[in-house]
């Protein structure tokens, strides 16, 4: 028996509470979260862009997932890209392909064929949303470019929610990149959980798999200190007090093991 199964055995969970990939569903959302979502949407209702930032771990593709989920098909489209260090062109050709449009590997040419691809989409079913994740990865050129090509005629024919970490926001602050800041109308910055935000994330992680809340109250503060408020860091030391549990065959993730595992991912 692998060490996956014994651990499921052990706590008697289907899912783990806290995997390395992307979190079980449904996802947990605090009140800013829930607010941030609200904006969100009546940004897009209007057909506006959006900027989301957030340092590394604290939530961005969450956020993309959540809002995903909470736009109506009937008026919107959604499409979710994860930025790569590629060029306009291959950029365009991304967007045109996720949509079903016809591309090009010319960039002139992808661009007309993206062009005419959104008019007609925007003549007759649900406004597109493309949210891009890791945008800082892309030319932010490319990026500009494609929200000329989304806005036509004084209508916006396609709304960008663009993802990023931090440095992305402070480059835009640059006076060539203004027409780009300009139209994001509104901004979104992740911020880390408090410490009552760490205890519900916790408590959510494990009910939503089945699990009684097997954490000790006493470690939740040190626990959110040690990883300054990140879902992502949080979830990283729980997985790891499971298992140290398990070898110690404690159900409760106690003060000491929690501990041991914060002190063993100091530098």
């Amino acid at each position: 028996m692998n060490n996956t199964v014994t651990l499921k055995a052990f706590f008697g969970f289907k899912r783990h509470p806290f995997p390395p990939a992307c979190a079980p569903e449904p996802l947990w959302r605090s009140d800013f979260l829930d607010a941030a979502l609200l904006q969100a949407k009546n940004a897009l209702a209007s057909r506006l862009h959006l900027l989301v930032t957030a340092p590394p771990g604290l939530g961005k593709s969450s956020f993309c997932r959540l809002l995903m989920a909470e736009l109506n098909p009937r008026d919107f489209r959604p499409l979710y890209l994860v930025g790569q260090p590629v060029g306009p062109s291959d950029l365009l050709r991304s967007v045109a392909e996720a949509l079903g449009l016809e591309s090009s590997f010319r960039r002139g040419k992808g661009a007309q064929l993206l062009s005419e691809g959104l008019e007609k989409l925007a003549a007759s079913g649900p406004h597109p949303v493309l949210v891009l994740d890791e945008a800082q990865q892309l030319p932010i050129q490319g990026v500009e470019f494609l929200r000329l090509l989304a806005e036509s005629h004084n209508r916006t024919l396609m709304s960008l929610v663009l993802v990023a970490a931090d440095p992305f926001a402070r480059r835009l602050a640059r006076p060539d990149l203004a027409p780009l800041a300009g139209r994001l109308s509104l901004r979104v910055r992740i911020a880390p959980m408090t410490p009552d935000h760490t205890a519900d994330f916790v408590a959510h992680a494990f009910t939503v798999v089945g699990m009684q809340n097997v954490l000790a109250p006493t470690a939740l503060a040190c626990l959110h200190a040690a990883c300054a408020g990140s879902p992502r860091r949080v979830g990283a030391a729980l997985a790891l007090a499971m298992q140290r549990a398990l070898d110690k065959r404690s159900k409760m993730l106690t003060d000491e093991i929690v501990q041991e595992v914060l002190d063993g991912e100091q530098p």
